[in-house]
């Protein structure tokens, strides 16, 4: 076969031609602009680089880093359910689990192995949680501005000094754009400019249009002042805590360290507590016992500070709140003027001034309602003293009611046995007391006397060791004495000599000698009236351990 040289020479050279004017033609159009050059080492590089990693934090809740993604499906138990998250909307399943309960420990375990997408967008396979764990430290000093992104596509001019050609790049998401500015910051040869005007999208749902490097630089930097990087998971579950003040004094101790919730993986941090945020700030005057830390005010304010131990440069500052509630449901029946108050509810306890009786020698029995542990068994060893106050003392010239519930326990009816006197010896002040055949007396120090004649007479009791009677002793302003017994007045002595001393003495004291129940003593400042009295002998038997 023979060619036709002359007519190859001449194809050859048109070729040439055609060549060299299309890379100069095209050379022309896309040459970048000089003004608008993407400096690899540049502070708009860096930003672009930062918009463009990828974006982990909605699966936060699952893997606690935001520089990382899950990729789905991936299993996980919560509350010991098992959930497949298939869509990022089935992460809910998982809040929904956690929300359903406050008193559970809301433990996600993953079920390995599972994939994730690092920041880079390249994918890994991990085996195990010590495996993900490296991964989540890794992501400390990761800066992702994902509050703002480009409108796809893009594109730039680039020109390669080193071949002397030009052309376009079009990009179509972040992964393609992070992996051209990778490319450019690897090749000094290569100068590329991005072709304006382009769109930039906000979190917000606002938009702008940019049409500079500089325009770009100021519209990324603004957005990243509204979501700067937050570490992944550093404590983010901190809560206020409450408790319940069963005395009324809005002063508790606290376990503040039970305010840092459902954080994944405390031994990477250091977590301090402080009064202020100042000393958060300054790491000054930390809590010394962060688990028994007692208000100083309601609703108080605290800090708690958590550094990563590795890089004690990461770190954040926490506020929560200390609150004090009022959580008691008594009634409140009957307490105005209410000076001592004693439920005998699971506890020997004043619920007026606070003081508590520890280890009497009777026990706590069941009450005229049944209820257990809500009345008092005391034995002839008990003698147990409750201090006088300014508010419940009792001199000659007050106004007073003692109002208790008893049941006998003693086989012997001569027995004095003292329900409640003021003092601690017989001729103190006033005793309440039963005596001669367990009849109920009330008496001073001069021996006069209010008797329950009915029951000393049998008029309509017949007495036995099973029953609950209700006790109401009242004296007025004119010194005169009452004594109820079950809702019915008993005796009363008018204007009557009856005189409990001006000196308020140290103590009141609860069962000497006396062997028995006694339920919901109460002793009031103020007369009560017959209606007050049949409203407290018909009232339901008292559990309360709170005002």
């Amino acid at each position: 076969m023979q060619y036709n040289y002359k007519t190859s020479y001449i194809l050859i050279f048109l070729l040439f031609i055609i060549g060299v004017s299309c890379q100069q033609e095209e050379s022309e159009i896309i040459t970048p602009d000089s003004e608008e050059i993407i400096d690899a080492n540049s502070n708009l590089a860096l930003l672009l680089l930062q918009t463009t990693l990828n974006d982990g934090s909605l699966d936060d809740l699952i893997d606690n880093a935001s520089c990382i993604e899950i990729n789905l499906p991936v299993s996980v138990t919560v509350n010991n359910e098992l959930i497949i998250i298939n869509t990022l909307n089935d992460i809910t399943l998982v809040e929904d689990n956690i929300n359903a309960s406050d008193t559970d420990e809301d433990i996600i375990e993953i079920t390995f192995p599972i994939t994730i997408t690092l920041s880079d967008h390249t994918e890994v396979v991990v085996s195990n949680e010590e495996a993900l764990l490296q991964y989540v430290i890794n992501c400390f000093g990761q800066d992702i501005i994902s509050c703002v992104d480009f409108q796809y596509p893009i594109s730039f001019s680039v020109f390669n000094s080193d071949f002397q050609n030009a052309d376009v790049v079009t990009v179509n998401d972040d992964e393609a754009l992070y992996q051209f500015l990778i490319s450019i910051g690897n090749d000094s040869a290569i100068i590329a400019s991005l072709n304006y005007p382009v769109i930039l999208n906000y979190d917000n749902g606002d938009s702008i249009e940019v049409n500079s490097n500089s325009a770009l630089e100021d519209a990324i930097s603004n957005a990243s002042q509204n979501c700067s990087f937050i570490p992944p998971d550093i404590c983010f579950d901190v809560t206020d805590l409450s408790m319940c003040d069963d005395d009324n004094d809005g002063l508790l101790e606290f376990d503040i360290t039970q305010a840092v919730q459902g954080c994944s993986d405390l031994d990477l941090y250091s977590i301090s507590y402080y009064i202020t945020e100042t000393d958060a700030t300054n790491q000054t005057n930390p809590i010394a016992t962060p688990t028994a830390y007692t208000n100083t005010t309601n609703s108080q304010t605290l800090y708690v500070r958590v550094e990563l131990i590795i890089d004690t440069t990461v770190s954040q500052i926490f506020p929560f709140t200390l609150i004090v509630e009022d959580c008691c449901d008594n009634p409140e029946v009957l307490f105005e003027d209410l000076v001592i108050y004693m439920p005998f509810s699971d506890e020997f306890k004043d619920l007026i001034s606070g003081h508590t009786i520890d280890n009497p020698n009777g026990n706590f029995v069941e009450d005229r309602n049944g209820n257990p542990t809500c009345a008092y068994s005391f034995v002839q060893a008990d003698s147990l003293s409750i201090p006088v106050t300014t508010t419940n003392q009792l001199v000659q010239g007050d106004s007073f009611s003692i109002s208790v519930w008893f049941k006998m326990q003693n086989e012997n009816p001569s027995d004095i046995e003292v329900l409640f006197q003021k003092g601690t010896q017989v001729g103190d002040g006033f005793e309440l007391k039963v005596f001669n055949l367990n009849t109920p007396y009330f008496i001073d120090a001069y021996n006069t006397s209010a008797i329950d004649f009915d029951w000393l007479n049998e008029a309509d009791i017949v007495w036995t060791n099973t029953d609950w009677h209700h006790l109401v002793v009242t004296v007025d302003v004119d010194n005169t004495v009452r004594l109820y017994r079950d809702g019915v007045e008993r005796d009363a002595i008018i204007n009557s000599p009856f005189d409990i001393g001006s000196d308020p003495l140290s103590f009141f004291t609860l069962g000497q000698g006396f062997t028995g129940h006694l339920d919901d003593l109460r002793v009031y400042k103020k007369t009560l009236n017959p209606t007050e009295i049949t409203e407290l002998y018909t009232l339901e038997a008292d559990c309360n351990t709170c005002l």
